[in-house]
């Protein structure tokens, strides 16, 4: 059997289990010894019987001294892999119980003795087959001392049947070996995987306290994360509402971070929010908790407060530490933060809810101008729960088919006809009547609705474009829709369409979509990719609100598009201001030169329509000819349109232009 490597543990531990099993078996040597004694009787000499018996007691004492002092080494956490001790104290137990063999039977005449301490020189063998079972070494020092003298007188013998007793010893001791090697080898595997698994187990164990840190700590700053902030801040709360104590938290974000992240790199933004968390870590009392939510949001903990001015006094505290610059890749950096306070007296004493209101007043603390601080007060929470509400009613509206569109016509400013029109979306309110985009679209972009929004008009847009093209509506009137960011860079909007157009049976040719410059922006690549595959399809594309973003001129190299609207705030103006009528003027030429159509919007008056014209636009929108109206008044406008366009076939001299 080939021998199974052990490391210094596993062999430790063997060792420790043959000493134990010396300790034990030392205490039935005296006794054992003494029992064969008086078995041998007067047929062994007096002296040579006490001599057997004090040496086998000296052996098992000086065993018994030395294994106990090992094993006391042990208890106190010593290290001892070799104990040499050990072994010797084996061999002379071993000795001891052979030497009869030598000194006390050989000149006995009754076989029957020898048979006996043979069997008692079997036993004591068996014992150490096991007690020594963890280390080789050990059973062959106990065996060789042991059975070595008794098979050489036994053999040397004049009488037959003890020769036959001293042929046994060797068969009896391969026999042994035999059984040794199969019981150690169980021993030693026994102890490799109790080994295994101890260390399976420690890695367990510090795999658990790294998870359970990871769980409940940020992995940038070592500060607390959500799951534990919440975990502290619902304890907190409950025990202040036991003791009635006021609790705080201080919730605030980095102003201007991006900034740094987009001139630096996010790297030296991972810095920066070290810094500050180290920094904003200094002001905590003992039984403040700072956390990291994510990204460049923070909360604090203000446990044990006085009053809520207490927690305000803090929130400046954390303001005023942002005075002083950080010092990030070698140059000062100078940020702000937005803070927001709530505390359980007069709010809430559920910790979750605590947390969103600290939110809110941060959020309106950024919404504020920034760099201020904002306590959550009776007046914000009426607008969350009205916020609550009204985004409640927004899901339900898109649900049951309450957003509808209504349509601006857009005008051919040479003959004054209906040329297109846009698609705006409207809020049919059960209690508030109809709604315009500006007093629901804003709500549905912060709280995701707004792909739902956008596809609702789209499909009102389609579905009605098709309907139309049944009254014999010519086909280069064109329904234009506005698309949001969102939809643009994530909703895959071509193959919606591709099936919208599918079901419906409207050309594609009939639709136009409207982006705006600072949508696109965020996400250039993925815009330009949209509207190559939509354009595919045969929609056109237009650039809305066209030169209110710093990158306009670059949006019209990177994109593919179809005409550009000239945004309502150059075209209010730009009659009596010298600089609009330049802008406007040069973006209508930019347009042709590009072979861009371009379209005004928000002309309200014949002056401003006179103009565009002369600057060589010949297409707007305003409230000049038409707001924005339902499918049915568009409907009777563009019969009655049609109407005057067969009168003025029919009778030239009507005046109408045709």
């Amino acid at each position: 059997m080939s021998r199974i490597p052990l490391s210094e543990a596993a062999r430790a531990a063997c060792l420790d289990q043959v000493m134990r099993a010396l300790w034990r078996s030392s205490l039935f040597g005296i006794p054992a010894s003494s029992l064969l004694a008086v078995i041998f009787g007067s047929s062994v000499p007096l002296s040579r019987r006490v001599a057997f018996v004090v040496l086998v007691s000296v052996a098992d004492i000086v065993t018994m001294v030395c294994t106990g002092r090992y094993l006391g080494r042990r208890r106190r956490g010593e290290v001892v892999n070799r104990y040499t001790v050990g072994l010797l104290c084996t061999m002379l137990v071993a000795s001891a119980w052979g030497s009869p063999a030598v000194f006390a039977l050989p000149g006995v005449q009754n076989v029957e003795l020898r048979a006996v301490y043979m069997l008692f020189v079997c036993g004591i063998s068996a014992t150490y087959v096991v007690g020594t079972a963890a280390r080789r070494l050990y059973f062959y020092s106990s065996q060789i001392p042991l059975l070595l003298p008794v098979a050489i007188v036994f053999l040397t013998s004049a009488d037959r049947v003890t020769q036959l007793l001293g042929v046994a010893v060797p068969i009896y001791f391969v026999v042994m070996a035999s059984q040794h090697h199969e019981v150690h080898a169980v021993v030693v595997s026994e102890l490799q995987l109790r080994e295994h698994n101890d260390e399976a187990n420690a890695r367990l164990r510090v795999a658990n306290t790294q998870l359970t840190r990871q769980a409940l700590h940020d992995e940038l700053t070592g500060l607390a994360n959500r799951a534990a902030f919440v975990e502290t801040l619902q304890a907190a709360v409950a025990v202040a509402r036991r003791q009635g104590t006021i609790v705080g938290v201080l919730y605030f974000d980095i102003d201007r971070l991006k900034v740094v992240n987009d001139s630096l790199g996010h790297g030296a933004g991972d810095m920066l929010l070290v810094q500050i968390a180290q920094r904003v870590h200094r002001l905590l009392r003992s039984t403040d908790v700072l956390a990291r939510l994510g990204g460049d949001e923070f909360t604090m903990l203000l446990d044990k407060l006085h009053s809520n001015g207490e927690a305000v006094v803090i929130a400046e505290r954390v303001a005023h530490s942002f005075v002083e610059p950080f010092e990030i890749c070698g140059r000062p950096i100078n940020v702000s933060a937005s803070i927001g306070v709530a505390t359980n007296r007069d709010t809430t004493d559920d910790a979750e809810l605590l947390l969103s209101y600290a939110d809110a007043a941060q959020y309106r603390a950024k919404q504020s101008g920034r760099n201020r601080t904002e306590v959550f007060d009776v007046k914000l929470r009426k607008e969350i729960e009205s916020r609550l509400d009204d985004e409640h009613a927004l899901r339900d509206a898109i649900a049951q088919g309450r957003i509808v569109a209504w349509y601006q016509p857009e005008v051919d400013l040479r003959t004054g006809l209906f040329v297109g029109a846009e698609a705006l979306a409207r809020w049919d309110h059960p209690e508030r009547g109809i709604l315009e985009a500006g007093k629901f679209v804003p709500l549905a972009e912060e709280t995701g609705l707004v792909l739902e929004l956008d596809d609702a008009i789209v499909r009102s847009a389609v579905t009605t474009r098709a309907e139309l093209s049944g009254i014999g509506l010519l086909d280069s009137f064109r329904i234009w829709c506005n698309v949001s960011a969102t939809r643009l860079t994530r909703g895959m909007p071509a193959e919606q369409l591709a099936r919208l157009f599918e079901r419906t049976g409207c050309d594609p040719n009939l639709i136009g979509l409207e982006i705006t410059e600072t949508g696109v922006l965020g996400d250039v690549v993925a815009a330009a990719r949209e509207i190559a595959a939509v354009r595919e399809l045969g929609v056109k594309v237009a650039l809305d609100d066209f030169g209110t973003g710093h990158s306009s001129l670059t949006l019209l190299r990177s994109l593919t598009i179809d005409r550009v609207k000239i945004d309502r705030t150059f075209i209010s103006e730009f009659t009596r201001d010298s600089r609009d009528t330049a802008i406007v003027r040069r973006v209508i030429a930019l347009a042709h030169d590009l072979g861009l159509d371009v379209v005004a919007e928000g002309v309200e008056t014949p002056e401003q329509a006179r103009l565009l014209v002369e600057l060589g636009c010949t297409r707007a929108q305003g409230h000049l000819w038409a707001k924005a109206v339902p499918i049915d008044e568009l409907r009777v406008r563009l019969d009655a349109q049609q109407r005057d366009a067969v009168v003025a076939v029919h009778d030239p001299e009507s005046g109408i232009a045709r």
